[in-house]
């Protein structure tokens, strides 16, 4: 399940987690450009034209204590249509 695909799954909501295997860490999804949070994904599924997301990737030695302490770091996306992210469940857990 690619990025967008996740986000439909999400229910057209920001916010859920993935991971990404050269990562050592957890991303939290912060917004697709171009996308108000509840809108519908422009183009044909699965890519939806590609566009760029942005993601807080929060680091590997922190994943038990997220919150505004935690390290992070945000990044840009720019292949959210790849399938190499994996969606990771509210515990944290990678969903197979």
């Amino acid at each position: 399940m690619n990025i967008y695909e996740q986000y439909y799954r999400a229910n057209l909501r920001y916010g859920f987690y993935l991971r990404e295997n050269t990562w050592r860490s957890i991303g939290q999804v912060l917004f697709i450009v171009g996308v108000q949070e509840g809108e519908k994904l422009k183009g044909n599924p699965p890519y939806f034209n590609n566009p760029n997301v942005y993601i807080k990737l929060y680091y590997a030695n922190s994943i038990q204590e997220i919150d505004a302490v935690t390290k992070s770091r945000v990044i840009r996306i720019e292949d959210g249509g790849s399938y190499r992210y994996q969606p990771v469940d509210t515990n944290l857990s990678i969903l197979f």
